[in-house]
C-alpha cells in the first residue's frame, strides 16, 4: 500500500525514542533536525549520541529500561529497542492514546513510517516504498541529490523573501506567477549569485505590465 505523504510541524513538539542503538540515532538525527524535542530512552546508548547531546539543546537522554509512562505527553513515539514484546506494546499504546507511532522493520505495527529524506533547508523530499524495500528509496534518494544543485535550499529561502515584494508590486496572479518563474530561473542559471538589482529589474519589468493589462 502506497502512503500519503503528510508534511507536518514537529518544530518543538515532543518526540519519544525507545531504543539506544544505530537505528535510534538515526531517527533521533532527522527528528532534531526538524526542531522537534527528542527523548530517548535506553538502557544503553551507541556512541554516537554523545556528540548528539553535546551539540543539540533538544536532546535529552535517559538511561534505563523504556516503560509505557515515558509516552506520557508526546506527539510522536518510535520503537526501536530489540525487544519485539516492548515494541508491540509501545504499538498498542500509541494507537489507544491516538500518538503517531513508528515501529522499526515493523510496518503493521506503525501509524506512520519514516521516509528516507533529502533535506536541503526548506526543502524537503520524502522517499517510500510503502515499507518494501529500504533499497529502492535508497536508489530513488541517490538519484534526487545527484539533480538537486546545492545552492537550491538558498534559492528557496530567496524566492521566500520576495514574494510579498512581488505581491505588493503586482497585482495581476498571472503576472506574478510570470515574475516568479522568472525569478527563479535567473537564479538557478546564475547558482544564486543573481544581485537584488538583477531581481528587482525583473519584478519591475513584469510589474510595468499591469497598466496594460
Amino acid at each position: 500500500m502506497a502512503y500519503f505523504p503528510f508534511f507536518t510541524d514537529i518544530a518543538d513538539k515532543k518526540a519519544v525514542i525507545a531504543g539506544g542503538g544505530e537505528t535510534a540515532l538515526r531517527k533521533a538525527e532527522i527528528l532534531l533536525s526538524f526542531g522537534a524535542h527528542v527523548t530517548v530512552v535506553s538502557p544503553k546508548f551507541v556512541s554516537g549520541f554523545e556528540s548528539l547531546v553535546k551539540n543539540n539543546e533538544n536532546l535529552i537522554l535517559i538511561k534505563r529500561k523504556f516503560v509505557i509512562g515515558d509516552i506520557d505527553k508526546a506527539f510522536m513515539a518510535v520503537a526501536a529497542t530489540n525487544d519485539n514484546n516492548l515494541n508491540e506494546q509501545i504499538s498498542r499504546t500509541c494507537f489507544e492514546l491516538k500518538i503517531p507511532v513508528n515501529v522499526v522493520d515493523n510496518t503493521p505495527l506503525c501509524s506512520f513510517i519514516f521516509p528516507s529524506i533529502v533535506k536541503q533547508q526548506d526543502i524537503v523530499c520524502g522517499i517510500s516504498s510503502g515499507g518494501k524495500s529500504p533499497v529502492v528509496t535508497q536508489y530513488v534518494k541517490e538519484e534526487i541529490i545527484k539533480f538537486m544543485p546545492v545552492f537550491l535550499g538558498d534559492i528557496n529561502s530567496r524566492m521566500g523573501e520576495m514574494r510579498e515584494t512581488v505581491k505588493h508590486k503586482i497585482k495581476s496572479q498571472k503576472l506574478r506567477a510570470q515574475a516568479m518563474r522568472q525569478i527563479f530561473k535567473t537564479l538557478l542559471k546564475s547558482r544564486n549569485l543573481s544581485s537584488s538589482e538583477d531581481i528587482n529589474e525583473i519584478i519591475n519589468s513584469i510589474g510595468g505590465k499591469n497598466d496594460i493589462n
